[in-house]
């Protein structure tokens, strides 16, 4: 049977294929609330995935911007290292949300070409806090869009043409009962896993040699272990831009009191400083498990 008679048979076909024409949305699914859509520039994929799908003023809560690389491909930590441009955030947020900086998941060494470099290899969440003010209209939705842009590298590098997502967000329901987040325990798993302050029973140093252009960080600790534990398992990823990526960095000391030599970048600013970035000690070789310590630590005088 032809269209034209299968409508006539059947008017009710007919009005949804009308209401179906001026409102697409009828036939496809739209994103679940607090998730947005994948979006995808050649080799890495994006989406915005929110701790909470209903907000109210004076909610603190965290977004995540997750990206998804295709195998090889990998996207820049806020210091890239040796090469590479970390990947970038522009909002635009409805009255009353506010967006903090984006808390760095922590790096891997990956390879761009022959170079070692920081960044993002398989999935990671970069976390962002949000704030909603007084100002929010709790009357209504609230949509969250971002412009996210990232440098794509493998053997060799693609700068991004940019992608826009968006995830909206209600008012907060009469009832608070909502459906537990299915992305909400790998959120968990990344806020868990951002690095902290040191703890008391370490203590950091920083000196200089300007004739062989090396750093010594030091590093008092009152746990014992011996420096063939140690050696291999404690990297420093330099996020000030004073240190290569691409020169090994080599421990040594006596247990509990340790030294780990820095090589300074070629490109590292005119002027020698001190140090910010992230300390990562192996715990458990076995599960591939570490501990990351944030440091920023001043140079120190002779």
């Amino acid at each position: 049977m032809q269209l034209p008679a299968l409508l006539t048979c059947l008017p009710w076909l007919k009005w949804l294929l009308w209401i179906g024409m001026l409102s697409p949305t009828v036939f496809l699914a739209a994103s679940p609330l607090g998730s947005s859509e994948w979006a995808r520039d050649r080799h890495v994929a994006a989406r915005l995935l929110s701790e909470r799908t209903h907000v109210q003023s004076g909610d603190r809560w965290w977004v995540a911007l997750e990206l998804q690389h295709d195998p090889s491909w990998h996207t820049y930590w806020v210091n890239g290292g040796d090469a590479g441009i970390p990947t970038t955030i522009i909002w635009d947020l409805p009255e009353g949300i506010q967006a903090g900086t984006i808390h760095w998941a922590p790096p891997q060494i990956v390879k761009m070409g022959q170079l070692d470099v920081y960044g993002y290899e398989d999935r990671c969440m970069l976390l962002i806090p949000f704030t909603a003010t007084k100002a929010l209209r709790e009357d209504r939705p609230s949509t969250i869009r971002a412009k996210v842009n990232w440098m794509m590298c493998a053997r060799t590098c693609l700068p991004g043409k940019g992608v826009s997502i968006e995830l909206q967000l209600s008012p907060t329901s009469s009832t608070g009962n909502h459906e537990p987040l299915p992305w909400l325990d790998a959120m968990q798993r990344a806020l868990h896993e951002l690095p902290q302050e040191p703890k008391d029973m370490d203590s950091f140093t920083l000196h200089y040699d300007a004739s062989t252009r090396h750093y010594s960080l030091n590093w008092r600790h009152s746990e014992k272990a011996t420096l063939r534990e140690i050696r291999s398992h404690v990297y420093f990823f330099d996020a000030s831009g004073q240190v290569t990526s691409n020169q090994p960095q080599r421990m040594t000391g006596k247990q509990g009191d340790w030294s780990l030599e820095l090589p300074r970048a070629d490109y590292a600013p005119e002027k020698v400083g001190g140090l910010k970035g992230l300390l990562r000690i192996q715990e458990d070789a076995a599960k591939n498990q570490f501990r990351w310590l944030r440091l920023e630590l001043p140079l120190t005088q002779h």
